[in-house]
């Protein structure tokens, strides 16, 4: 869960001020030089006739969760084909 607020520079804009884990809700922190750690962001537009029609959702997962939830699956992903189209 991203959380936005206004920084006055020559014009304002909105930026990403904080990144909260929506597993357990811990802060997803910046390094020495301003960006966030490494994590996983989902946006996933559902269709029609989907249990959750039309709606969009946003997920943002820390490193520690997502090693969880991968620990957790039945079937392992194969990360050495992952969007390789022959």
């Amino acid at each position: 869960m991203k959380t936005r607020g206004t920084v006055k520079v020559e014009k304002q804009e909105k930026i990403i001020q904080d990144i909260f884990c929506n597993i357990c809700g811990e802060k997803i922190h910046k390094n020495e030089y301003g960006y966030f750690d490494d994590f996983l962001s989902i946006e996933k537009k559902w269709g029609y006739h989907s249990k959750f029609d039309t709606e969009t959702h946003c997920i943002d997962i820390c490193q520690s969760c997502y090693k969880v939830l991968l620990d957790n699956l039945k079937l392992k992903p194969d990360c050495a084909d992952c969007n390789i189209i022959e």
